[in-house]
């Protein structure tokens, strides 16, 4: 039987243009790093690398621009490819050669990703033709294979594989990832990518360490304590804690999988409408009161508010990501500075997040609150 050829897989980069000392800037720095060594990676396990520069413009739209990548890098490749890929520049940093040669590997007509629900990477064999026109609907990378199931593709989920859903989007994942390089079982993070997570400074100057990691970890291990969770908390997850904690866990789940949910489908949160009723400070002074500590996807709030799962209609990245460090100066929109405060005030630890905070995010703190990281 002859060879397949190689599996093309496009890797994207973030834009250049942050503001020097950002948090925003920090991530990006992060995320070449990281884009650059699962590059290397992707090389070493039999696939064909083609760099994708990711874009700020105004109105974007995902479909259209990777279908316009995917085309040419396939037109230049000649017709010898049967599969193509796409993997953001922040995913897979912790997941083994294993899971990476299971992506590389769908059969034709099959698409394979790390989260079928919401994808950072996937590769589809096959038609390719047919599989591009597909994406080129899609709003976001997230819908990638649910919107191919539709076209006739089947899909193969490696959300079972170790770390395969955790993806660097922000500074606190960045953190979450140092945390996670120092675990017993993890695979070692390039040398390139581990240095500069010990060297990086947020705005302020401090660490990239995960806020209230220490008193997480004693409610973590303490069989009178109880943890308040509210977001986008995937069935995983929910399964680890309740094994894998000594304390109690209150779980608030919600809009699980909003970013590839049906087109024009608005986000909705009940913590979003009684925070809307009464007022974030009163939503946080709420949540406190529930256990010994929280960690809140802060995410669902902002698009249940925007009345949208686009990031471009919520508060400014650099606002999102000063909020997850209790960096209240940074945040212009009222109700997110209201609600940063008040985390930063409030009786018990309050940790706030995006979507890789409350998946594996969660599972690298208590991991690391057991073997006392």
């Amino acid at each position: 039987m002859p060879e397949r050829p190689a599996p093309l897989v496009l890797v994207t980069t973030p834009p250049e243009g942050q503001p020097f000392g950002s948090h925003a800037a920090v991530a990006a720095d992060a995320k070449r790093l990281l884009a650059a060594d699962l590059s290397r990676r992707l090389g070493r396990a039999g696939a064909a690398v083609a760099p994708l520069a990711a874009t700020a413009a105004e109105g974007f739209h995902w479909g259209r621009w990777f279908a316009a990548a995917a085309r040419a890098a396939l037109d230049e490749a000649g017709g010898a490819v049967d599969a193509i890929g796409y993997v953001g520049g922040g995913a897979l940093p912790l997941v083994g050669d294993d899971a990476l040669d299971a992506l590389l590997a769908p059969i034709p007509g099959e698409v394979v990703a790390n989260n079928r629900f919401s994808a950072d990477a996937f590769v589809v064999a096959g038609d390719l033709p047919a599989a591009v026109a597909a994406l080129e609907s899609c709003d976001s990378d997230n819908a990638a294979p649910r919107r191919l199931s539709e076209a006739g593709f089947a899909w193969r989920d490696l959300g079972g594989a170790g770390w395969a859903r955790f993806d660097v989007d922000t500074t606190l994942d960045l953190a979450l990832l140092r945390l996670a390089g120092r675990l017993e079982g993890t695979r070692p993070l390039a040398t390139s990518v581990a240095g500069f997570l010990e060297m990086a400074r947020l705005p302020g100057g401090g660490a990239l360490e995960v806020p209230h990691f220490e008193r997480l970890g004693e409610i973590i291990r303490d069989r009178e304590a109880e943890l308040v969770v509210a977001g986008r908390v995937p069935a995983a997850t929910t399964a680890e804690l309740e094994t894998e904690t000594a304390c109690r866990v209150r779980l608030f789940v919600e809009e699980r999988g909003m970013r590839s949910a049906r087109r024009n489908a608005r986000p909705r949160s009940l913590l979003e409408a009684f925070m809307g009723r009464t007022s974030p400070a009163e939503l946080i002074a709420e949540l406190s009161g529930l256990g010994d500590a929280v960690v809140l996807d802060t995410r669902v709030l902002m698009a249940a508010r925007a009345g949208s799962a686009d990031a471009a209609a919520w508060p400014a990245e650099e606002e999102r990501l000063a909020s997850d460090f209790g960096d209240a100066s940074r945040v212009a929109t009222p109700w997110l500075r209201e609600l940063t405060e008040a985390a930063t005030r409030a009786a018990v630890p309050v940790l706030c997040g995006g979507h890789a905070l409350v998946s594996d995010g969660l599972r690298i703190i208590s991991a690391a609150a057991w073997q006392g990281r």
